[in-house]
């Protein structure tokens, strides 16, 4: 298993942001830990720091560091252990401060104490046996000073000292013998070089000496100081930080697929409109010759001319004729002009009717059937179907109907040549009805709507962000700079937005639980809570590996580095 690694949020002790709740933070510049308490920044809980300490090595002891105000500079007094220690030494400080002038002291069990010093003067034990000079439990008293008187009073010999002068510097010898002074004072020394007191017993106990003015005081191993003491040992206690690790669903696509029914509607409307007249003779009495002659009619000038030239008679008409009774024409009969019958025409043996355009008001036509469309047959001929009915309202067609390159047969809608378009003015085609599409359904809209309550797909695998391109979906050639994925609608005491997506700007994917769209690119509001059984990560050599686990009512996190930032 990979070496796991856990990074605190760290940067500049002047950029320390206001830590949550448990979170830490490390300053790289003054090494520095603290630890949020409520997410402001004057509350930031200072944990520790290497500059408050001296790590130990394999042969020097360690220490604490009081170090000096940071506006006057980085130097600091430390107060370090010995270098060796036959054992754990514990130094108890007092409870509260002593009086003015009072020194430090210890009980010889590691309590220490405030104490008012001795008045310019230590006590030595005498030696006890009956040889000595001091009995046991009485005491020989230095009270200080430069140059040097004793007395003797009740067994304790007094050397009291006094300022040195020229003619009183002293010197005193105390040997292994006794040394008695009954009365009267002791001058030790008297030469400007000063005065050397040695007491004698165990090897190099106590050694007094004086240089001009300075006493030295040489001691023993073991010594009880009734002055100053400076503690060289402090054991500090482990702080355990725990660092809070916070943590951070599927839809469906809508589409709207609109087709129409489309009404066939013909209207068939025949006018004929008779133009020629044939009138045919009759050779029997009373008939007129016409060869080569010429027959006028009197009345209004030019109301009537007739001319024959060989078989043909040609009448010339007035610009308007009115015939008052029924005329009958046997043989074939040409009007130049205009005719106009105002009562009813009977066209026995048929009419032929060619050349400009016949207008009738109304024309029944005795062999067609009602309901029927009137179409054209044989020669020109009218005629109907049954096959082709309209009522007025509906078009029916018995068969196939074809129109231009769209054939409708039965129930079925095909082309003989290329596609089918359904195209209303409305910009709106509805089926009523459930629809099948066989083959692939390709909607070039803006978007696709499915108002349904399940959708269903048979696809193991869904792809959004493809490009038209010639009428088929292919992968982007170019950034669009939009965000591509799934949006969630949902209700939470107001309309919601959710999104699973890739965020184009960021470069990964996002789950936010409320966002909003503009322009297919997303705003986040709030990144979305995430819940999973387990989560495996492959890293950047391709290695596979659990990161979050779960056994029971225990979540593992392991093989993993954690980096807290930088601030």
């Amino acid at each position: 298993m990979a070496a796991p690694v856990l990074q605190f949020k760290r940067g500049v002790l002047a950029n320390l942001p206001a830590l949550r709740a448990g979170e830490p933070g490390f300053t790289t510049d003054k090494y520095d830990l603290y630890v949020g308490i409520d997410s402001t920044t004057a509350n930031n809980q200072f944990v520790g720091s290497g500059r408050y300490w001296t790590v130990n090595s394999a042969t020097t002891g360690s220490g604490v560091n009081l170090v000096e105000g940071t506006d006057n500079g980085t130097s600091y007094i430390t107060l370090k252990s010995p270098n060796s220690l036959a054992g754990i030494v514990t130094y108890t400080m007092p409870g509260t401060d002593g009086s003015s002038g009072d020194v430090l002291k210890t009980d010889g069990s590691g309590n220490l104490s405030f104490s008012a010093p001795a008045s310019s003067s230590f006590t030595l034990s005498a030696d006890s046996g009956s040889d000595d000079t001091f009995n046991t439990g009485e005491t020989l008293t230095f009270t200080g000073g430069e140059g040097i008187d004793t007395t003797v009073s009740d067994n304790t010999i007094t050397i009291a000292g006094e300022d040195a002068s020229d003619t009183n510097k002293g010197i005193a010898s105390f040997d292994s013998g006794d040394f008695s002074v009954t009365s009267g004072n002791v001058t030790l020394a008297d030469s400007a070089t000063g005065a050397v007191i040695t007491i004698s017993g165990t090897a190099n106990e106590v050694n007094v000496s004086r240089s001009n003015g300075t006493v030295t005081v040489g001691l023993p191993d073991d010594v009880t100081v009734g002055g100053g003491l400076t503690a060289t040992t402090l054991t500090l206690a482990g702080i355990a930080v725990t660092a809070i690790l916070d943590e951070d669903d599927m839809v469906s696509d809508r589409a709207d697929a609109l087709a129409t029914q489309q009404s066939i509607k013909a209207y068939v409307d025949s006018q004929v409109t008779a133009q020629d007249l044939d009138f045919s003779g009759d050779s029997g009495t009373g008939a007129v010759d016409l060869d080569s002659q010429t027959l006028s009619i009197s009345g209004t000038s030019n109301e009537i001319v007739t001319s024959a030239s060989g078989q043909t008679i040609t009448i010339s008409l007035p610009d308007e004729v009115t015939i008052g009774d029924s005329i009958t024409v046997t043989k074939d009969a040409s009007v130049g002009s205009a005719l106009t019958v105002t009562g009813a025409a009977d066209f026995n043996g048929g009419l032929d009717v060619s050349g400009a355009e016949t207008t009738l008001s109304s024309a029944t036509v005795s062999d067609l059937t009602s309901g029927r469309v009137v179409l054209a047959g044989t020669s020109g001929a009218l005629e109907d179907s049954g096959n082709l009915t309209f009522d007025g309202t509906t078009l029916t067609v018995t068969g196939s109907a074809a129109v231009d390159n769209v054939t409708i047969d039965g129930n079925t809608v095909s082309t003989s040549s290329g596609g089918l378009t359904l195209d209303s003015t409305s910009g709106t085609t509805t089926v009523a009805d459930d629809l099948t599409v066989n083959g692939t359904l390709t909607v070039l809209g803006s978007q696709s709507i499915i108002n349904t309550e399940t959708l269903k797909v048979e696809d193991s695998l869904i792809e959004v962000g493809l490009v038209n391109s010639g009428g088929s979906l292919v992968p982007p050639s170019s950034d669009a700079n939009i965000d591509v994925g799934v949006v969630l609608h949902y209700y939470s005491g107001s309309a919601k937005t959710a999104a699973m997506f890739w965020d184009d700007s960021a470069g990964r994917v996002v789950v936010a639980s409320d966002v909003s769209e503009s322009s297919s690119v997303m705003t986040i509001t709030t990144y979305a809570n995430l819940e999973i059984g387990a989560l495996t990560v492959t890293d950047c050599q391709g290695n596979n590996q659990a990161v979050i686990t779960c056994s029971g009512s225990t979540r593992t996190l392991e093989n993993i580095t954690i980096d807290g930032g930088s601030f």
